[in-house]
């Protein structure tokens, strides 16, 4: 039951990230100043990952890796930049929600132990009600019988 749930979050995630890959993109396209932020990053990711492949798979590593141009580089960074955005917000909630939870548990471990020492001092109130009904028994009992003697 939980695995189609997992796969249906992660299903929107993606569908969520993919405006905001456009717009990244366009945004890079118009800024320069951002351009010149997500193009590094492409191309960075880019050679790591075709570096990591060809260590994986055991091919001659010590070819330099192709750059990819411009626009691959810019759409690859943006593509990068909002899977982080989105696994960043997704983060964020499931830290939310362990905190939520979190702070709920210490409530009701709160109120569990306050619920004990009330018990244990209705259970102390009552023991003290019945050694004093034990004590006034004996007496009674002590007076019986010394009535009983004389």
């Amino acid at each position: 039951m939980v695995l189609p749930i997992v796969k249906l979050v992660i299903l929107l995630a993606r569908q969520i990230t993919r405006p905001v890959v456009h717009r990244l993109g366009a945004l890079a396209k118009r800024n320069r100043t951002f351009r010149s932020v997500i193009v590094p990053i492409g191309q960075g990711y880019h050679s790591m990952d075709l570096t990591s492949q060809s260590k994986l798979f055991g091919v001659d590593t010590q070819r330099r890796v192709e750059p990819l141009s411009t626009d691959e580089a810019m759409n690859l960074g943006s593509k990068l930049l909002g899977e982080v955005l989105v696994y960043g917000v997704s983060a964020s909630f499931l830290l939310y929600e362990y905190h939520k939870s979190s702070r709920k548990e210490k409530i009701k471990a709160e109120n569990r132990q306050n619920e004990n020492v009330e018990l244990q001092g209705k259970i102390q109130e009552y023991w003290q009600i019945t050694e004093a009904e034990i004590e006034q028994l004996r007496r009674k009992i002590f007076e019986l019988e010394s009535k009983h003697r004389s």
